[in-house]
């Protein structure tokens, strides 16, 4: 499905499932495409005319449209570059053996087929920087960098129109998603925070299947405040029990079911970053066995 924004600017939305993401096109001066993950629709925006790719960050779901784009630059920002190279970041599956064991490509069948693309460098011609502008002719649009969902993730504000898409912020009943190694929780409160403040009129996400013009700013308050119930559970649990991180996610204190082994995997992903923020900050003490207690007093 393809909704207007604008004259000039349009959502696109895919139907093809959480491994795909929405998009953003801008038919100006300049032909500007924002993540190329939306699958078979792509084909009706003529992704082979488009001038310039802007990526909102590394996910596969978000950029495995790219090959598409023959005569785009394409732009990430500079923390994005190295990522863009390995299957195991784009994948968001780094740090499987710590957290899983083996190898995750051993589970790839509970997502489909593997495609040899997923091996392959993916390109990057310029980089992009916090508060830069690009100027499509009679559109503008703003870069924010908005580190948590990983460590160069990108938003892009259309001032003129209010509007702004915020990828993989992505306001979904199961997110938000920090497990990226290279991220702390800290950044994906201070990225939230820094949209809260924008106030912008009309916001889209890289999953949300529909354009949001209502009560903008409580749905992101809402969205950030599911992170401090998160750890406050997690910190009732080790008060209850200590813990090790495994042990923690058989709880299912983050997300309510386990469809898939790679859910376990950003479970427990997210549930490390809980520990270490706890730990940090004098909450709770690593404890025997791997285990997390709760400090007293």
């Amino acid at each position: 499905m393809i909704e207007k924004i604008s004259d000039r600017i349009s959502m696109i939305f895919t139907d093809e499932g959480f491994t795909f993401s929405n998009c953003v096109l801008v038919e100006d001066d300049t032909r500007v495409m924002i993540d190329s993950g939306a699958g078979s629709i792509l084909e009706t925006v003529r992704p082979s005319d488009i001038d310039l790719l802007l990526l909102s960050h590394h996910h596969l779901d978000h950029i495995k449209g790219n090959d598409y784009f023959t005569r785009a630059r394409v732009m990430a920002h500079p923390l994005e570059r190295t990522a863009l190279q390995d299957p195991e970041k784009t994948t968001a599956t780094h740090g499987w053996q710590e957290l899983i064991g083996g190898d995750a490509l051993n589970y790839a069948q509970e997502l489909g087929a593997i495609q040899p693309r997923l091996f392959e460098p993916w390109r990057v011609d310029e980089d992009l920087h916090d508060n830069q502008v690009i100027d499509c002719g009679n559109t503008s649009i703003r870069v924010m960098h908005t580190p948590g969902h990983t460590a160069g993730h990108c938003s892009f504000y259309f001032p003129d129109e209010g509007f702004i898409f915020t990828g993989d912020i992505c306001l979904t009943k199961v997110g938000p998603w920090y497990g990226d190694p290279d991220t702390d929780i800290e950044d994906t409160l201070n990225s939230i925070n820094r949209i809260i403040e924008l106030r912008p009129r009309i916001l889209a996400t890289g999953h949300v299947p529909y354009v949001i013009r209502e009560d903008i700013t409580q749905k992101l308050i809402n969205y950030r405040d599911r992170i401090f119930k998160r750890e406050k559970r997690i910190l009732k649990h080790i008060s209850e029990y200590p813990s090790s991180i495994h042990e923690i996610a058989e709880k299912k204190l983050i997300y309510p079911v386990h469809p898939s082994t790679f859910v376990l995997f950003w479970e427990k992903s997210m549930i490390k970053k809980h520990l270490e923020r706890l730990e940090k900050n004098g909450m709770i003490e690593y404890a025997e066995n791997d285990r997390y207690t709760a400090k007293t007093g």
